[in-house]
């Protein structure tokens, strides 16, 4: 447990700053040196610890001692790692005590609320997003300057696996660490003097037009094209029926069936999804549709332009669901203003489960000898799947939020109803 004593004193603060001396002066090393990850890992180290005295403009406002400790061990680790891929694992496991002091500050910083396991999957799905941004950087850089630093997509999973893994860690560690440990204590100066209305300010999205009434045709039109599409989908898993492609079936006739889910959910529990939102939703379908049915193997392109379309699918999932438990548990808070760069971290961290459970079924299909329905196509692919999932994320959570306002109300009506959220 923390050791209270030197939180809100100068010694917690003196602690602190000397560990993120030592990280610039690693850091700087490792600059000088062309360390790509042991770079970004400083870096990352350096702008979190900054977090707290920027917000209460005090030179006393640090993480918890402890907290900076442990987030310098994995940079100091890696010096002495005996080869690159050792130090590589080091630093991508590390990233979940930076996500844990993330959490922290978040949590002590702003008014967000967490029930205990929220903040488990939470600080799960920040390591899981840091490590894809260090992973993305670095392999832009080589990329750029055509160098190796990460080898294979298979090394680039291991690196998010390990990510991930040691973030659920971390997460039950802040469990533990929380309940002993009260949230206005978080950081070393006191919280006095902090707008708290500045992390409170409601979004203006109520009365905006919905996505039909948005699009340039009318209601009817937008019918006849889900029809259309569908049909698209039906004779799609025909023409694989008929040459025994089981492959394409497996992916086909899921999507169909999916085209399907919101008239379904708006007959049976009134849930509003206009036809703007059905289109929407039959159209980014489809177009994986295609891809996995013929053009997928035939153009990288393509797979560029269905990534982003599934990741604005992702994150108003993720929208509805951040909604819901704002709404209905009162242990949880999420101010409004926070809420897109959650649906950010959703999509992101989904993406990045995504790429392992695609990983798994491939380790699968080679030790079995099966075709399994998902696989990837090497490190570009699982690279260019995170950078456009995160484009898809930014547009829907900077520009759609409005659209699914009325939806995500109807939600959380109906879970009021049952009763099966709320305590």
């Amino acid at each position: 447990m923390p050791t209270r004593a030197f939180h809100g004193q100068r010694t917690n603060a003196l602690l602190s700053w000397v560990a993120v001396a030592i990280v610039l002066a690693v850091g700087g090393w490792a600059l000088l040196e062309g360390l790509v990850h042991e770079t970004l890992f400083a870096a990352t180290v350096v702008v979190i610890a900054l977090v707290p005295a920027a917000v209460l403009g005090s030179k006393r406002a640090a993480l918890p001692w402890e907290v900076t400790v442990v987030a310098v061990v994995p940079l100091l680790a890696a010096t002495i790692a005996p080869d690159l891929w050792t130090r590589q694992i080091v630093l991508y496991a590390g990233a979940a005590a930076l996500a844990l002091a993330l959490t922290l500050e978040i949590h002590g910083l702003t008014e967000v609320q967490f029930e205990r396991w929220l903040a488990v999957a939470f600080v799960t799905m920040l390591a899981a997003a840091i490590a894809a941004t260090w992973a993305t950087l670095t392999w832009a850089q080589d990329l750029v300057a055509g160098t190796s630093i990460i080898a294979s997509n298979a090394e680039v999973m291991w690196l998010l696996i390990a990510a991930t893994a040691a973030g659920l860690f971390a997460g039950v560690c802040f469990d533990l660490y929380y309940r002993g440990f009260p949230g206005e204590e978080l950081v070393s100066a006191p919280v006095d003097g902090v707008d708290e209305e500045q992390f409170a300010i409601r979004s203006d999205i109520d009365g905006y037009p919905s996505l039909e009434e948005r699009l340039p045709v009318s209601a009817t039109v937008q019918w006849w094209l889900v029809q259309i599409l569908r049909a698209g989908l039906a004779a799609m898993v025909a023409y694989a029926l008929l040459t025994f492609d089981t492959g394409t079936v497996t992916n086909v006739a899921p999507m169909l069936a999916i085209t399907f889910v919101p008239t379904l959910l708006r007959r049976r529990y009134g849930l509003p999804f206009d036809s703007g939102l059905v289109l929407w939703i039959t159209l980014v379908v489809t177009l994986h549709a295609a891809g996995s049915f013929y053009i997928y193997e035939r153009s990288f392109w393509w797979h560029n332009v269905t990534h982003p379309l599934s990741a604005t699918l992702v994150g108003a999932v993720g929208y509805v669901v951040i909604r819901s438990l704002d709404e209905l548990r009162e242990e949880i808070h999420l101010p409004p203003v926070l809420v897109p760069s959650f649906v950010v971290l959703f999509v992101l961290s989904f993406g990045v489960f995504w790429e392992i459970g695609e990983f798994a079924q491939d380790i699968v299909a080679d030790y079995a000898g099966v075709q399994m329905p998902l696989a990837q196509h090497g490190l570009d692919d699982t690279m260019t799947d995170i950078v456009f999932n995160t484009l898809g994320a930014i547009v829907v959570a900077a520009w759609g939020l409005p659209y699914l306002t009325d939806l995500t109300d109807a939600v959380t009506d109906r879970l009021g109803e049952w009763g099966g959220l709320e305590r």
